[in-house]
C-alpha cells in the first residue's frame, strides 16, 4: 500500500532508485534478536569488500572470530546494538554498537559514548555517515560531551574519513595484533 503513495509520489520508475537510497525512508532503532543474521551477513560482505578493495581491517584481524553472533546477541540484550533499517525494502543496511564505556579508554570525568562494530551495506551509499549523525544525535540529546572510536592505524581511507567527519586522532591503542588510531568528536565545551 505504501509503494503507490510513493510511485504516485515520484511519478517515473526509475526514481525508485532515489527513493530507495533516500535516507527518508530510514529507520534507526535498537536492533532485535531476528536481526543477528542479516547483520552478521553486512559484516561478511563489508569484509569481502574489503579484500576486493586492498583495505585491511576486520578482514585481517580474525574480526568474525572476535565477534561471534554471541557477542551481538548480548548487545542487543543490553541494548547497545542499533540497527539503520529499511522500511521499503524490510533491510538492516547498518548496524553499529553504542557503549557508554571503553576499556581502551582512560576515563577522565567526561561523559561519552563509544562506536563499535559499525558496518553499512555496501550498495547503499552514505549509511555509515547518517548511522554516525544519529549516534550524535543521541548523545547530544542525552548531554554526552564526546563520541569516540578507534580504527586500524594502517587504515588510511578510514581514518580520512572519520578525519573528514570531524573525529579528531588523539592516540593509539594496541590489543593483541590490533593497532588502532582513537579518535573523537567533541559535542559539548
Amino acid at each position: 500500500m505504501r509503494m503507490s503513495y510513493y510511485y504516485k509520489k515520484y511519478e517515473k520508475v526509475w526514481d525508485m532508485e532515489r527513493i530507495l537510497s533516500s535516507m527518508e525512508f530510514y529507520n534507526f532503532r535498537k536492533a532485535e534478536t531476528s536481526e543477528i543474521e542479516e547483520i552478521y551477513h553486512l559484516i561478511e560482505k563489508r569484509i569481502n569488500w574489503m579484500d576486493k578493495n586492498n583495505i585491511n581491517q576486520w578482514n585481517k584481524t580474525n574480526y568474525l572470530d572476535s565477534y561471534p553472533r554471541d557477542y551481538f546477541k548480548s548487545k542487543i540484550e543490553e541494548g547497545q546494538l542499533f540497527v539503520m533499517y529499511n522500511e521499503l525494502t524490510g533491510k538492516v543496511v547498518g548496524a553499529v554498537v553504542l557503549l557508554e564505556e571503553d576499556k581502551r579508554w582512560y576515563k577522565d570525568g567526561s561523559k561519552n559514548y563509544y562506536i563499535h562494530n559499525l558496518v553499512s551495506d555496501t550498495k547503499v551509499p552514505g549509511v555509515g555517515t547518517k548511522i554516525l549523525n544519529l549516534c550524535e544525535q543521541m548523545a547530544l540529546d542525552n548531554s554526552v560531551d564526546a563520541i569516540r572510536l578507534d580504527c586500524e592505524a594502517s587504515n588510511i581511507k578510514l581514518n580520512a574519513f572519520y578525519e573528514g567527519l570531524g573525529y579528531c586522532y588523539v592516540g593509539d591503542v594496541q590489543e593483541g595484533s590490533y593497532i588502532g588510531h582513537k579518535r573523537e568528536k567533541k559535542l559539548r565545551n
